[in-house]
């Protein structure tokens, strides 16, 4: 209940009318900073399509999610379930699109200055991070500047495990999983259906994915 008049504001602030009077999006213990720029939904809309801080994870705290938009650009492509305790910090001259069914268990935090891509079927594990961006720029004795920003881009079907740190100028290709703790920055020239993983990740194995509709480990009993 306490997340029923802050669903409504924001789906009727971003959306328009036809769109916003279902509810495509609920919010659970939303924290709005700033509500700038825009939240585009494409498509068809259905209610509670897009579930934004919802309780998955009784591990991390229950905190529902922080929402801050500066005035850039957010695009949701069809479902979105993004868990507790996250954050998602938008610049306003940022671009992110999420394709269809994203998903993030928990503790998913996206700080993005610049461009965003997650395409279609992509899954995040606990705790990881998101960045397009240093947030500085260096000096070289050279003389000039680093550029300090770059586009990401995670290619569909990719599976994220614990504590993955994605850094500015990552482009992954469709299909891979990242290991847990891997530090990623760069381009990754790799066939699809590869493991990366480490700091920083480089390629482990290749022809493995994630199946989400067979991914179930049976344990056996003790």
């Amino acid at each position: 209940l306490r997340s029923l008049l802050p669903t409504i504001y924001f789906n009727f602030h971003y959306l328009p009318f036809r769109q916003a009077v279902k509810l495509p999006i609920f919010l659970y213990k939303p924290d709005l900073k700033l509500m700038k720029g825009t939240v585009t939904i494409l498509g068809g809309v259905k209610t509670g399509m897009i579930e934004l801080g919802k309780n998955q994870v009784c591990l991390y705290p229950y905190n529902g999610i922080m929402f801050n938009n500066e005035g850039g650009e957010v695009i949701f492509s069809g479902k979105c379930s993004i868990g507790n305790n996250s954050a998602l910090a938008i610049g306003k001259n940022a671009r992110v699109v999420f394709g269809n069914d994203f998903k993030a268990s928990t503790t998913f935090r996206l700080a993005s200055q610049h461009q965003v891509t997650f395409n279609d079927n992509v899954l995040f594990g606990w705790d990881c991070l998101v960045m397009d961006t240093d947030f500085h720029k260096l000096s070289k004795v050279s003389g000039g500047y680093t550029k300090g920003f770059g586009a990401v881009n995670i290619g569909e079907n990719t599976w994220f495990g614990n504590g993955v740190l994605v850094l500015k100028n990552t482009t992954i290709p469709n299909n891979c999983v990242v290991g847990a703790k891997s530090v990623l920055c760069g381009k990754f020239d790799v066939p699809n259906f590869s493991l990366i993983s480490g700091n920083p990740a480089v390629l482990r194995k290749t022809g493995i994915w994630l199946n989400r509709n067979d991914d179930k480990i049976i344990y056996p009993s003790l």
